[in-house]
């Protein structure tokens, strides 16, 4: 009887073996082609999910289970979102943006919900449906905006802040659905109440986790520090991410929110930088592993006037949702350009939609026909988001540039002034020498990023008012969460030459011709590192020796002066 057991358990660990490695090759395969047809490679997950999907040659076997851990991948994206979004600059955001998204949500459902009435469907059919297509997906939208290198830039943050806001509208959307299949399927007025409680319960956690965030976090990673294990440090990142996301998750709202709370609590801190770096794989990994299995909800043995409908739909809600934001956004005094560009990067659907549809269809709210309709719209809204962003992009810009020279140059110089001017200098190390130098830039006015392992050294830097961060700077992944690629020169300041020559290799990896200075001990370790592409080096032993004998001459010649005056 054990054998056997342990027979079957092996049968199923190979299956989910024989999943990842039929990923990893959809995945290798599907992604370089979408690139090279420049499509982006969200369109290369969900293409190469449809293929191996359910509905395509059904190559993988245990998809739920996937997707439980493909949804992790939308969760550490919120985290590191948050990780660039400190508590000051989610407060410049202003009123105007969340009276947008707070509005699109309302009118979208209410739009959608009257159509779907209007089509002969129930009313609390057409309300989950409605709420259901009011959402857009966070994870595909962030992600074509980071390809983009439009995150940073006003109308970037607008749509964060509007994907935010939907986010919290997850948790009453619940609970309209567990009033409405207890009430079956009518909406009465017992739903305010306890629409009411959720909210009031939610923002008591988002209180309470900010709060102990803002008073446990720092000491907490302080004290893993001090430990000197990467190990440790990981894994407390990944706790601080996914407890929070979970404790969201049982107050009502959704776990992409509370991991983007536990990213702003620290970027608070000092520590962020590595924490970046540290969560970077985990998210990149697990997001393609999401948009692969979103890419398997497409039904490829769908008849022709099927496809026809979901195509016809999925025109209607991208074109229908694009122009509604847009309005709105012009409501709340957007530009004309800045309401074009959020109504194509919000015009999806979201994979809210897929969990709401979901428990709907099972409660009996909505028919399951209907159901199986609408979650094809919404996947093939997703998947052609980037497509129909890259178009939308190409008209507003083909648009603005028929303005006149003087509107023209104006609005180049205001989308370069919604970049964050992040070109610094970077100093690795915050001893002696490294002090010397951060206070010799502020005094001519450059900015500068310092990144150091000692606790005890950013703690001293950080009580001096100086921007010093825990990083190893010898990871490249840690460089770049740093701004290694917006930065204009490099400073090893720590003294170590083998520590020095990592950096210097994992800079030149970023940035081949940035320029790098550094502290060595003698002139040995200074042809190495010249050897491996320094800019220039300053050895200890010639600078002691300089100045001392430049102390000698300058005290001969005091001697010198004061002889000729006595004679």
């Amino acid at each position: 009887m054990f054998a056997g057991r342990l027979h079957e358990a092996r049968m199923v660990e190979s299956h989910h073996f024989v999943d990842i490695l039929i990923f990893l090759l959809a995945t290798v395969v599907a992604v370089p082609l979408s690139q090279r047809l420049r499509l982006g490679p969200v369109l290369g997950y969900l293409i190469a999910g449809g293929v191996v999907g359910p509905h395509g040659f059904s190559l993988i076997s245990e998809i739920e289970s996937i997707h439980v851990l493909a949804e992790l991948g939308v969760v550490f994206l919120l985290f590191t979102i948050g990780l660039e979004m400190p508590l000051d600059r989610l407060k410049r955001i202003g009123l105007p943006v969340v009276g947008l998204g707070v509005s699109q949500i309302v009118v979208t459902a209410l739009a959608v919900s009257s159509i779907v009435v209007l089509a002969g469907y129930p009313l609390a059919a057409a309300v989950m449906i409605g709420g259901a297509l009011a959402m857009s997906s966070t994870a595909i939208v962030l992600q074509v905006l980071n390809e983009r290198s439009q995150l940073r830039t006003r109308y970037g943050q607008v749509a964060l802040a509007v994907l935010l806001l939907q986010d919290l509208a997850v948790g009453p959307f619940l609970v309209l659905l567990e009033v409405l299949e207890n009430d079956g399927g009518i909406l009465t007025a017992a739903v305010w109440p306890m629409l009411g409680m959720a909210v009031l319960k939610a923002a008591g956690a988002i209180v309470v986790i900010y709060i102990i965030g803002r008073l446990l976090l720092r000491p907490l990673l302080r004290l893993v520090c001090e430990a000197r294990s990467s190990e440790v440090f990981a894994a407390s990142t990944l706790l601080v991410a996914l407890g929070t996301s979970w404790v969201t998750e049982q107050v009502g709202l959704s776990m992409v929110f509370g991991a983007f709370l536990a990213g702003m609590l620290i970027a608070e801190t000092e520590y962020r930088h590595q924490v970046q770096a540290d969560i970077e794989p985990f998210r990149g990994i697990l997001l393609s592993l999401f948009f692969t299995t979103v890419g398997m909800r497409f039904d490829l043995s769908l008849t022709v006037e099927s496809l026809l409908l979901v195509a016809l739909l999925t025109v209607a809600l991208l074109v229908g949702k694009s122009a509604l934001i847009m309005g709105l956004s012009r409501l709340f005094r957007f530009s004309i350009w800045r309401s074009m560009r959020l109504g194509g990067v919000l015009s999806q659907a979201g994979e809210f939609a897929f969990v709401l549809l979901g428990a709907a269809i099972l409660a009996g709210v909505i028919p399951a026909e209907l159901g199986h309709l609408v979650i094809l719209v919404v996947a093939a809204s997703m998947a052609a988001t980037p497509l129909y962003i890259t178009l939308g992009s190409g008209w507003v810009t083909f648009l603005e540039s028929r303005e006149t020279a003087r509107y023209a140059r104006l609005g180049n110089r205001t989308e370069q002034g919604e970049h964050e001017n992040r070109s610094h200098v970077l100093i690795i190390g915050f001893g002696e020498v490294g002090r010397i130098v951060a206070r010799m830039l502020k005094t001519y006015g450059t900015s500068y990023l310092v990144l150091e392992m000692s606790p005890r050294r950013i703690s001293e830097g950080l009580a001096l008012g100086e921007p010093v961060f825990y990083g190893d700077a010898s990871l490249v992944s840690v460089l770049k969460a740093a701004g290694v690629e917006q930065s204009r020169a490099v400073v090893v300041a720590t003294g170590d030459s083998a520590a020095t020559l990592r950096v210097v290799d994992a800079v030149r990896s970023s940035r081949a011709t940035l320029p790098i200075f550094a502290r060595v001990s003698d002139e040995a370790s200074a042809t190495a590192l010249r050897k491996a592409g320094i800019t220039d080096v300053v050895p200890e032993t010639m600078e002691v020796g300089l100045r001392l004998a430049s102390a000698v001459l300058h005290d001969d010649r005091k001697e010198e002066d004061t002889r000729d005056w006595v004679t």
